[in-house]
């Protein structure tokens, strides 16, 4: 796998390795999915698996941002698995290629992935409620400790300003995501009301990756507060 950065910003191996297990070997757009290995006439292989980054790893690159921390660039978060072709495309045409699409298409190969295995597929509404109450509980606590409801709303560079942007892109998109995969795999167990529920909830995800990940924009539609209740008992 070819390094493309070097510094922080160059992804770790276990890093590397994670992505790989992301993308089962095939090219992470949906609609490449390319093999990256390939097998040669010679009998031996070789893999055409390119790490690139979402916002690029210098400011002037493709969807670059010159307030991005260089750890957060090589980071998990920042990194899709592409074949060469398309890397080379995505960055060639970044207009084309916003943040929030690459987002979307690592986040399809990864609901692909669990569907196959039949990963967070539950036989109750029960189960689904268990498996997301642990995401949606650390995501509460995260934006009643943080959140810019608080008192320091009013100060942009105050600390808890600077930490409540890193918790809403370490870890409280990354649980939004998660919860959607969840509830993806067992939408045979939401009703008419949830369903219409999840779709807002969908739409408030989208606003909250367009403001933190990608050029910012008007503000996100308010989080359902029925998803609270989602698959819980009535």
């Amino acid at each position: 796998m070819t390094k493309c950065v070097r510094g922080k910003a160059n992804p770790t191996q276990p890093t590397k390795f994670r992505l790989w297990a992301d993308s089962s070997g095939y090219c992470q757009n949906p609609d490449c999915q390319a093999p990256l290995f390939v097998d040669l006439k010679s009998g031996s292989a070789a893999h055409f698996g390119e790490v690139a980054h979402v916002i690029a790893a210098s400011a002037d690159g493709p969807r670059g941002d010159d307030t991005a921390d260089e750890a957060d660039l090589g980071a998990w978060d920042n990194l899709i698995l592409l074949c060469a072709n398309c890397h080379t495309i995505a960055d060639k045409a970044p207009a084309d290629h916003p943040i929030e699409l690459l987002l979307e298409w690592k986040e399809s190969r990864l609901r692909r992935v669990e569907a196959s295995l039949g990963i967070a597929s539950f036989a109750t509404r029960a189960e689904a409620c268990d498996a997301i109450e642990p995401y949606a509980s650390q995501n509460r606590y995260l934006h009643a400790t943080f959140g810019p409801d608080n008192d320091y709303r009013i100060d942009p560079e105050a600390e808890e300003a600077i930490v409540w942007q890193r918790e809403m892109t370490d870890t409280i998109i990354p649980n939004h995501r998660r919860i959607l995969r969840i509830i993806d795999a067992n939408t045979a167990h939401l009703t008419h009301a949830e369903k219409e529920t999840v779709a807002a909830y969908r739409v408030h995800i989208g606003g909250l990756i367009r403001r933190h990940h990608g050029d910012g924009g008007i503000r996100t539609v308010l989080f359902p507060r029925e998803m609270d209740k989602i698959f819980a008992d009535s």
